[in-house]
């Protein structure tokens, strides 16, 4: 027979295991609310640069014909930011969910920004874009079809990863 001790103390284990169960569950709970949450933040801040970069193609080849110099580099810094902010929330996106669409288009968003900050940087940036402008066009084209980061697909990702690394610059 055992003691009443004994019993006392498996009683108490049990209780502390049941609490600490019950602590353990609240915070992974938590964990999971605070990725959620993150990745909706991800999500929502990437909108507007996926709608300003759907469009890169175009616009450049509109002010390479009607704008000035001053013009066309702040356009082009404007691209230069929104890659940056694809390029972050992509990160986090991946950081989160471990989807290789992700990390490739984190890598495209780096290719593009570098693309921007170097031609715009340089005297002859119309030459420039104009050399590459088929390939803006191409990348606008792909960036147009996703109406939301996380309906990016692995193709579209790749696409953009190649296309981003035949830029010239």
């Amino acid at each position: 027979m055992m003691k009443r001790s004994t019993k006392w103390v498996i009683t108490l284990v049990f209780i502390l295991l049941i609490a600490y169960s019950g602590f353990v569950t609240y915070s992974w709970l938590d964990g999971e609310k605070e990725k959620k949450d993150m990745m909706s933040y991800a999500i929502a801040i990437s909108d507007l640069p996926l709608r300003e970069l759907d469009d890169m193609g175009s616009m450049l080849e509109y002010l390479i014909e009607h704008s000035t110099d001053e013009v066309l580099r702040e356009r082009i810094s404007e691209y230069r930011s929104h890659a940056r902010a694809l390029y972050y929330s992509s990160s986090i996106l991946y950081t989160s969910t471990q989807d290789e669409k992700y990390r490739v288009f984190k890598d495209a968003m780096k290719n593009l920004e570098n693309f921007f900050i170097s031609v715009n940087n340089r005297p002859d940036i119309r030459k420039f874009i104009e050399n590459n402008l088929d390939t803006l066009k191409h990348m606008e084209n792909i960036l147009d079809t996703i109406d939301r980061i996380n309906d990016l697909t692995i193709p579209n990702a790749e696409e953009l990863l190649e296309l981003s690394g035949e830029l010239e610059f």
